[in-house]
């Protein structure tokens, strides 16, 4: 089985259009056996009706009842997909905002089934593809990407920050087997580059797939915080640089 999750914060434009790709994907697919799970992390629109909008789709909803960011969002999340995930299972982490096409991931769950523990949809692969990112983003992605690389080079890895991403189900219990609620400890966007650290620790098998960052489609303005996401992430890289994972 695949069970995407999506953790939505007043996402309700987007989100029915991200639903409908990830259906049309569903009915190609039928032995993928997809479900999924959407995260409404204490949204002040109408995200909670937009995550029951498609039907022919299964879909679970998870409620926050006030914002608590995207790392808690995330962990509740994991936690209901593991709940009916077998180990062999795949999990897959989107943006709800349509900038990401569910149809990348067949590939991601493909190579989890060659034997990878996680795949990440890359913007710094060859045939990776960015439309509509503002030039600032694009170079501070570029230079991160570049600083994580030799700060601290994980086999595999180009691209620390994405959230598109597949999980191989046991890799994710194991995490929280081996770190408990602390596996997601950092707080916002920083996040998911400390949970990347953290699975390479455990010996995850990482690779990357070319992504399509559909940035044009997003129909509101991004949430990150960009100069307190790249403190935070500076602050991150150096104290597990340093060997501090607790």
């Amino acid at each position: 089985m695949v069970y995407f999750v999506l953790p939505a914060y007043n996402e309700a434009k987007a989100l029915p259009m991200l639903l409908e790709r990830i259906r049309r994907v569903a009915s190609r697919h039928p032995q993928l056996h997809i479900h999924v799970i959407v995260v409404d992390d204490g949204s002040e629109d109408d995200t909670a009706c937009a995550a029951l909008s498609v039907t022919g789709l299964s879909v679970r909803l998870v409620r926050h009842e006030h914002n608590r960011g995207l790392s808690e969002a995330l962990r509740s999340g994991f936690h209901a997909a593991l709940e009916q995930a077998d180990d062999e299972d795949a999990i897959v982490t989107m943006d709800a905002d349509d900038t990401h096409h569910p149809g990348q991931a067949l590939r991601m769950v493909a190579l989890l089934e060659e034997g990878y523990d996680l795949v990440i949809a890359s913007r710094y692969q060859p045939g990776a593809r960015t439309l509509g990112v503002p030039w600032f983003r694009r170079l501070l992605s570029d230079g991160m990407s570049a600083l994580f690389r030799l700060v601290y080079p994980i086999p595999g890895a180009r691209d620390y920050s994405c959230g598109f991403r597949a999980y191989r189900a046991a890799i994710l219990r194991h995490a929280f087997e081996h770190y408990g609620e602390a596996f997601i400890s950092e707080r916002g966007f920083t996040c998911t580059v400390d949970m990347l650290l953290k699975l390479t620790r455990l010996g995850a098998v990482v690779t990357e797939i070319p992504m399509v960052l559909r940035y044009d489609r997003k129909p509101s303005e991004s949430k990150m915080n960009v100069r307190r996401t790249v403190v935070q992430t500076l602050r991150l890289l150096l104290r597990r640089r340093l060997g501090y994972f607790r």
